[in-house]
């Protein structure tokens, strides 16, 4: 954001930015669009994966849901990377995509415990 003659805040366009430098930008002055986009970035990351992974396999939204037992637009929500997914949605979302859903944590080392990952297959 600037300032502009009258000393209000705007947006500068980011023309001659690449998307990321200007995201960083955004985030760098803007505490709300950096915890809204903290908080939509693993939804969009999921998102990005079912549409690579359906379009790899040749696969319409219709198609994908009908071998979830669901909507296409179940799918298209899933694909705009705006909604929280169930872990129970996510298993049959990876199995129509002929994969498995995986769900982990990881823990750091803290006083006697060592670093820990645990992964757990949906």
């Amino acid at each position: 954001m600037m300032r502009n003659a009258n000393g209000s805040k705007q947006w500068v366009s980011p023309i001659g930015m690449t998307v990321e430098e200007s995201i960083a930008t955004k985030r760098a002055e803007d505490p709300e669009y950096r915890r809204l986009n903290d908080y939509y970035r693993p939804m969009r990351d999921l998102a990005t994966a079912v549409i690579l992974r359906r379009g790899a396999l040749g696969m319409t939204q219709e198609e994908l849901a009908r071998r979830m037992g669901t909507t296409a637009s179940s799918i298209s929500r899933i694909e705009s990377g705006q909604h929280r997914t169930r872990p129970d949605t996510l298993k049959r979302l990876a199995e129509a995509l002929g994969g498995t859903a995986v769900m982990g944590f990881e823990f750091p080392a803290a006083d006697n415990a060592q670093a820990t990952s645990v992964l757990v297959t949906l």
